[in-house]
């Protein structure tokens, strides 16, 4: 079985980088080559990274994350979906450098609430998540690498 290549399309602020992410078998990843995270500045670069690497580029409409979330993560408002947060948080989760500030057993909670849609998410867990998305985001922010 080969690997599939998913587009994901990171959005920040006007600029929009076209990502992949492998899909394995136990978990999301996203493409990267070193610290570096693997980004290109339209479809076709990325279509023909996959066709250079052997992999299968999935057809299904990429997702969007905007790493900003409205202002969410700087400030703390507005409040955006539970739906944009977990979309993000399972974009960085999985990733082994991004995802570190998304670990711990606290923080892991707090995603289980999030994913079990618990009454009060953004009052129990929302300053904490908040802080270690907005950690996340910063370390992949620093590891995008436009190719």
């Amino acid at each position: 079985m080969t690997d599939e290549l998913y587009e994901v399309l990171v959005v920040d602020g006007d600029r929009r980088w076209h990502t992949g992410v492998v899909v394995g078998e136990q978990e999301d990843r996203l493409l990267r080559r070193g610290d570096a995270v693997l980004a290109w500045g339209s479809r076709a670069g990325l279509e023909h990274h996959a066709q250079t690497a052997r992999l299968e580029l999935s057809d299904e409409l990429p997702d969007e994350v905007d790493l900003d979330l409205g202002g969410w993560l700087p400030r703390g408002e507005p409040e955006p979906s539970a739906q944009e947060v977990s979309e993000l948080w399972h974009l960085l989760v999985d990733d082994p450098r991004a995802g570190r500030p998304l670990r711990g057993e606290v923080v892991e909670e707090a995603y289980d609430d999030l994913v079990e849609e618990a009454p009060d998410w953004f009052r129990v867990h929302g300053p904490r998540a908040r802080r270690a998305l907005a950690e996340a985001v910063r370390v992949l922010r620093g590891d995008l690498r436009p190719s």
